[in-house]
């Protein structure tokens, strides 16, 4: 039986800043929280390292997701190439141990929550985590990018863009988006 988390502290695209990560922690309702959930873009910046010690230490509260800068990371760490400096810094540093964790995170995650029920948490879309979707996105495009959501879903969260804002969207049948 999958029983729904309580409460949930979202944060997103951390960009390996670890004194605004421990601040954000540190406030009293992410504390009190009983997922905490980041929607990627989690180590790409000064401190990758030591950002994703401390996100990892949240343990089984901590929900990480994958961004489209933790994909370039593990790219680069394996070989590739990628045009951002701040990736390329990231892969370099990180321990072979955190470049499995970012390559293994899931892009999109779903998680029971009460009173929403299934939530989805994605970086970008739900479909690309380099895909950017605003509130003045028109709805035919977000309809596009949210054509594939599990039906049981009804609240899906984004990180991606550096913009917090909410969008209230109904679409109609699935068939007919």
């Amino acid at each position: 039986m999958v029983v729904a988390v309580r409460s949930v502290a979202l944060l997103s695209d951390t960009h390996g800043v670890l004194p605004v990560l421990e601040a954000v922690t540190a406030e009293p309702d992410v504390r009190a929280a009983d997922l905490v959930v980041v929607t990627g873009d989690l180590v790409s910046g000064p401190m990758p390292v030591e950002t994703l010690d401390a996100l990892t230490a949240l343990g089984d509260r901590g929900l990480l997701v994958r961004g489209n800068a933790d994909r370039e990371v593990v790219e680069v760490a394996r070989g590739g190439r990628c045009e951002h400096p701040e990736s390329v810094f990231a892969a370099k540093v990180l321990r072979p141990d955190q470049v499995e964790l970012l390559a293994g995170l899931p892009h999109p995650a779903v998680r029971s929550v009460e009173g929403f029920g299934d939530v989805l948490f994605c970086h970008g879309s739900p479909r690309d985590d380099d895909e950017v979707v605003l509130v003045d996105t028109r709805l035919g495009r977000w309809a596009e990018a949210f054509a594939d959501v599990p039906e049981a879903v009804r609240t899906v969260c984004c990180g991606h863009t550096h913009m917090p804002f909410v969008a209230l969207t109904v679409f109609g049948p699935r068939d007919g988006r």
